[in-house]
């Protein structure tokens, strides 16, 4: 390394690339307006030369940051991780930043999250609670900030969502376990008073084994919260007892995971007497024994759909107030017919 930044650094770039400096300048800040093989030769004679594009003076010159704020529900849920690479994919490709932090579910803390995003002079802002208070709305809309919510649709969102068929996955998942001719079938659940996504997953289920004859015991319907020995406790509750169920859904991977690490201590095989669902298809569902039958929803996908309508709405391009991504039921190892004699 030279250590050396020429003076006239990007007229530099833009001879050695052989383009003209318009050229070299729009593909440094708006990477998107130019070809893949014209951006990729003039990132490589930045590399040869040690140019480092001023990104403060760039901004000043387009009266922006070059900075997205990203809100997370928490930082403790892995499920999250996904959606903020999708983000950060996105936003390296247009050569921003990003700011993420943590709302703690709250939603007066989300709100004063975006006020200081704002004031700190973020261009736009992606937020995955699952539900704002309307004041939230009504701010960005005075600052003329764009917002974009992702994960979950709700009643009452007036900016732009990028989501997937919630009802639809869960629902999907319930009637698989019924079309197995399962009878006696449990609900394993996160705690849904505080996850609105949850919440309605597990509303689904019970009406859907209702409709088909079978609600759930009160005692098989079980929620509790994400610390791993509190889903143990309670997997190991449901399944052993004699007087067990033979299915198990479960409204999110870890506590289906749970359940199968209490069934193999108990040495209770799986799928052949307990068959166990998950929701989210998180990368321990591959790795647990069996692999664990459950819906893949679009988590990267959100993170990227989600960021492009941000910087759409930045660029003053019209977007899609709703946006659905498809989601796919995984069949695997976790789940069979049962076993006869125990199907009621």
């Amino acid at each position: 390394m030279t250590g050396r930044r020429p003076k006239n650094g990007l007229r530099e770039v833009a001879q050695l690339a052989g383009v003209s400096l318009a050229t070299a300048s729009r593909a440094l800040s708006q990477p998107d307006r130019v070809s893949e093989n014209v951006r990729k030769r003039i990132e490589e004679v930045c590399r040869q030369i040690d140019y480092v594009p001023n990104h403060t003076a760039r901004g000043l010159s387009l009266k922006r940051s070059q900075m997205l704020g990203l809100i997370v529900p928490t930082t403790s849920n892995p499920l999250f991780a996904p959606t903020i690479d999708g983000v950060r994919m996105v936003l390296d490709e247009h050569g921003y930043n990003m700011v993420i932090d943590s709302a703690e579910r709250d939603h007066v803390r989300e709100l004063e999250m975006v006020r200081n995003l704002v004031a700190h002079g973020v261009d736009a802002i992606v937020t995955i609670m699952p539900t704002h208070l309307p004041e939230l709305f009504d701010f960005v809309r005075k600052m003329n900030v764009p917002l974009v919510s992702a994960h979950h649709f709700s009643p009452g969102k007036s900016v732009p969502t990028v989501g997937y068929d919630n009802v639809a996955a869960i629902t999907e998942m319930t009637d698989h376990i019924l079309s197995l001719g399962h009878h006696r079938i449990a609900i394993f659940s996160g705690p849904g008073h505080t996850t609105p996504v949850i919440a309605e997953r597990l509303e689904v289920i019970q009406a859907r084994l209702a409709a088909a004859g079978l609600p759930p015991r009160p005692d098989w319907v079980i929620e509790c919260d994400y610390e791993v020995a509190q889903m143990r406790r309670a997997a190991r509750a449901l399944i052993a007892p004699d007087d067990r169920p033979t299915a198990i859904i479960c409204t999110g991977d870890q506590h289906a995971v749970s359940t199968l690490v209490e069934a193999q201590l108990l040495g209770l095989p799986v799928p052949e007497k307990l068959s166990v669902t998950g929701c989210n298809d998180v990368a321990i569902a591959e790795l647990c024994n069996p692999q664990l039958t459950t819906q893949r929803l679009p988590y990267l996908e959100l993170g990227q759909a989600a960021c492009r309508l941000a910087l759409d709405m930045l660029a003053g391009r019209d977007v899609p107030e709703r946006t659905l991504l498809p989601h796919r039921m995984i069949i695997r190892g976790s789940t069979a017919a049962p076993t006869k004699g125990l199907s009621s």
